[in-house]
């Protein structure tokens, strides 16, 4: 069951949806409407299965895994 990114044309909301079966209808968690059109979306993916837990900063990594895009937030203050 995948999860499908949408964006409503009519008020601009971006959401995610669970689309359980084929031709499920979706509509916009907002304002209701069915004029939605779906977002590519992106997959995660390990670059390296090899590489430590720890940030390129040289600490530990809180969300188990590289931080070279930021995502954790830490720094090297």
């Amino acid at each position: 069951m995948p999860i499908h990114e949408y964006r409503c044309t009519e008020c601009g909301h971006e959401f995610e949806e669970l689309v359980r079966r084929s031709g499920q209808k979706v509509v916009c968690e907002k304002c209701g409407s069915r004029k939605l059109e779906r977002k590519l979306s992106t997959f995660a993916a390990v670059a390296n299965p090899t590489s430590s837990n720890t940030c390129p900063q040289g600490v530990a990594c809180p969300q188990g895994s590289c931080c070279a895009d930021g995502a954790c937030n830490l720094t090297n203050d």
